[in-house]
C-alpha cells in the first residue's frame, strides 16, 4: 500500500515537473459534439479519438455522421455541434448567415476528383493541347458535343467546368447529364456517355473497371479545400475549447505527416468501413491518404495570411464562390459579401501557435 501511494506521488510530481496535470487531478473532460461526412477529413479526428488524444486536451469528442455538407450546416442548431468538417460551398453559405467561422483547412481533395473516359477514347489521343495545362487530355475536336455524366453543383462539377475551360470550351459546347456519382458510374459502365466526373472512392472503382483519367482537379489549376468550421456562438463563448480541439487535431496531422501511409492502411481501412460501409484494399487506402494532403499549423497560418491582400485560402474560396454563382447556386448579390470573407479567421490558429 505504501509503495503504491509512493509511486503515485512520484508520478504526480513528475507530471507537475513536466508541466502536465496528472489524470487523477484533472477535471472531467468536457463533451464536444463534432460533425463529419464519411470522407477522408474525418480520419484525423477519428484517429485522435481512438488514441484518447481528445481526453489529453480536456475534451470528450463525439463524432456525428452526416450525408452532406448541407445537412451538417443545417443541423448546427438541432444537433448542437461545435466543430465540423465540410466542403467550401455549405461553409460559405453558412458564413453568409453569420452562423459559422472558418477556422482551418481539413485537406485538399483536388487530387481525389477526376474525369474518366474509356481506354479507347479519342480524348486520350491528345495531351497538353493547352500548354498551360500540360497534363490534361483532350481538345476541342475530341471533346465538343460529347456526353458527360456529372453530379451537379459538386466538386466534380467544378472540375468538369475547369477542364472544359482549359480546352477552350464551356458546358454549352458539350452535352451534360447531371447524375449522382454512383448511378453515373453505373450508367457509364453500361455504355452511356463519353466521360464521367467522380471523386474518391468511386475513382478507384472506375480505375478497376479499366477507365482512364483525362484530368484531375490539380491538373486544371483547381484547388478544392475541405474546411474545418466552428459554430460562431459556441466559439465566442468557449474559445479555449476550440483551441484544445485544434491542438488535438494538429497532433493527428503531425502523425499523418510523420507516418508512411502504408503503416496507416489498416487503421484507415477500419475507419473507412465504420464511416462509409465500404471495404478498401490496402492499396486503395494508401492512395486515398496520399490523395488528401493535410496541412500543418505553420502551413495553415500561411494559407490564412492576408497581410498582402487576400490570403491564399480566400483566393481559393473566391474562385469556388464564383463557380457556384455561375451555375445559380449562389446569388450574385452575395458575392461582394463573400469577397470580404469575414468568417475566415486565423485567431484560433494563432492562439495555439508557438510564441516567438
Amino acid at each position: 500500500m505504501k509503495k503504491t501511494l509512493l509511486a503515485g506521488l512520484c508520478l504526480g510530481l513528475l507530471s507537475l515537473i513536466l508541466g502536465h496535470t496528472p489524470a487523477w487531478a484533472a477535471d472531467a473532460p468536457v463533451p464536444m459534439k463534432t460533425a463529419w461526412l464519411g470522407e477522408n477529413e474525418a480520419f484525423a479526428v477519428w484517429y485522435a479519438k481512438q488514441h484518447g488524444w481528445d481526453k489529453e486536451v480536456g475534451l470528450d469528442i463525439s463524432m456525428l455522421r452526416f450525408d452532406s455538407g448541407k445537412a451538417i450546416v443545417e443541423g448546427v442548431l438541432a444537433y448542437d455541434w461545435a466543430v465540423a468538417g465540410c466542403g467550401a460551398v455549405p461553409a460559405l453559405t453558412a458564413a453568409l448567415n453569420e452562423r459559422l467561422d472558418i477556422i482551418a483547412v481539413a485537406n485538399d481533395e483536388s487530387l481525389s476528383n477526376a474525369l474518366y473516359v474509356r481506354a479507347d477514347s479519342p480524348i486520350l489521343t491528345v495531351k497538353g493541347a493547352n500548354p498551360a495545362f500540360p497534363e490534361i487530355y483532350g481538345d476541342r475536336a475530341t471533346v465538343a458535343k460529347k456526353l458527360i455524366l456529372c453530379p451537379k453543383a459538386t466538386s466534380a462539377h467544378y472540375l468538369m467546368r475547369a477542364w472544359l475551360k482549359a480546352l477552350g470550351l464551356s458546358e454549352k459546347d458539350v452535352r451534360v447529364r447531371y447524375m449522382d456519382p454512383t448511378p453515373a458510374l453505373g450508367a457509364f459502365s453500361s455504355g452511356l456517355g463519353e466521360a464521367v466526373a467522380l471523386w474518391a472512392p468511386l475513382t478507384y472503382e472506375a480505375e478497376q473497371k479499366g477507365f482512364k483519367a483525362a484530368a484531375l482537379s490539380n491538373n486544371c489549376g483547381v484547388s478544392q479545400p475541405v474546411l474545418i468550421v466552428a459554430d460562431r456562438a459556441y466559439a465566442a463563448k468557449y474559445p479555449q475549447r476550440i483551441e484544445a480541439f485544434l491542438k488535438m487535431y494538429f497532433r493527428a496531422v503531425g502523425m499523418l505527416h510523420a507516418t508512411p501511409p502504408e503503416q496507416l492502411a489498416t487503421d484507415y481501412i477500419r475507419f473507412f468501413k465504420e464511416w462509409t460501409g465500404l471495404e478498401l484494399t490496402p492499396d486503395q487506402a494508401v492512395r486515398d491518404i496520399k490523395a488528401h494532403p493535410v496541412f500543418t499549423l505553420s502551413e495553415q497560418l500561411a494559407l490564412f495570411d492576408a497581410r498582402q491582400g487576400k490570403s491564399k485560402l480566400q483566393t481559393w474560396l473566391g474562385d469556388i464562390a464564383a463557380f457556384y454563382e455561375s451555375i445559380g447556386a449562389l446569388r450574385p448579390a452575395d458575392l461582394p459579401r463573400l469577397e470580404r470573407m469575414n468568417a475566415v479567421t486565423d485567431v484560433y490558429l494563432k492562439a495555439i501557435s508557438p510564441k516567438p
